[in-house]
């Protein structure tokens, strides 16, 4: 669907097809072609969870028509029959969120015709476990994208880490400068320092946990820093994630409460995604896989109070 640009996972693994249904590509319209950007997350039939600097151009939030939805996808150079390409209806930025600032980074993609579920695509389920955040500090999540690998060659395939989830005070230790200014109580702080990281071309792209083989999703990739020479992101250092526990009233005032997702999906029920594709969530209709890593694609640079940080 056009060329492809840097993104990033790092140290993650390659994803098995299937594994993470829910995942969606973003592409705008840059020039001529269809350029990826970022990655995103199925919530319903028609609706799409990311990162609002994912839906924006130095003009304001990008045209309808300049952007597309590919789900069902598992490499970016190669396209199947599982590939289902939507078009925009609607671009929904959390009212809050400024385009020269970091915070409230999240958005919804309206689309203007319906997902078709099948194995291979599947909603997510909105988090209902509360906003505690120190409940899941030290839980291990999942991230998945389209990224740079270890040796900052383009990754075609979806890749897969899996991260854990850190203290706001152990984020801003790690780096006062830049964590002690941009840090709030709506964002959440991941990672291990060790090279495994969420990088360029993994914005908009979910924080995963399962529960009973039921999956969740708690953050989108937001921001991390970048290295000290060049534009790619420094691996050891966290990734912040915008905390979904935080809007959910907000995302349901959006799409009128169609994400009610009366039904979790898990094992017992599993075998009915086929039959009752619209009243479940959270499957994983092939096979439950733990750890997953996403990156950011298209990368830009911003200073924030005197710091860099990088953004997908």
């Amino acid at each position: 669907m056009g060329q492809v640009v840097e993104f990033l996972i790092v140290n993650g693994n390659g994803a098995k097809e299937g594994n993470w249904p829910w995942h969606t590509a973003i592409f705008h319209n840059i020039g001529r072609t269809f350029v990826y950007q970022c990655g995103g997350t199925i919530l319903d039939q028609n609706t799409v969870l990311t990162a609002a600097h994912c839906v924006m151009t130095p003009n304001g939030i990008i045209a309808r028509r300049r952007l597309r939805v590919q789900v069902g996808r598992h490499q970016l150079s190669v396209t199947s029959k599982r590939v289902q390409e939507h078009e925009a209806f609607e671009m929904i930025v959390h009212p809050e969120y400024n385009v020269n600032g970091i915070r409230h980074d999240i958005a919804l993609i309206m689309l203007a015709t319906d997902i078709t579920y099948t194995d291979y695509v599947q909603p997510i389920c909105l988090w209902n476990r509360g906003e505690d955040q120190n409940a899941i500090v030290g839980t291990w999540g999942t991230v998945i994208g389209y990224g740079v690998d270890e040796t900052d060659n383009v990754s075609d395939t979806l890749r897969e880490a899996s991260i854990p989830v850190v203290s706001h005070i152990t984020c801003i230790e790690s780096n006062r400068a830049l964590f002690g200014s941009q840090l709030t109580s709506d964002m959440l702080c991941a990672g291990n320092r060790d090279g495994i990281s969420a990088c360029n071309g993994d914005s908009g792209g979910g924080l995963f946990f399962s529960y009973n083989g039921t999956w969740f999703i708690r953050g989108i990739v937001s921001f991390t820093k970048p290295r000290q020479y060049g534009k790619i992101c420094d691996t050891k250092e966290y990734t912040v994630f915008t905390d979904v526990a935080k809007y959910l009233k907000w995302i349901e005032q959006q799409i009128s409460g169609t994400v009610d997702q009366p039904i979790v999906a898990g094992i017992e029920n599993s075998h009915k995604i086929s039959l009752l594709p619209t009243s479940t969530c959270g499957p994983n209709p092939l096979s439950v896989r733990l750890g997953v890593h996403d990156r950011y694609n298209t990368t830009y640079c911003e200073q924030m109070d005197g710091q860099m940080l990088i953004r997908g």
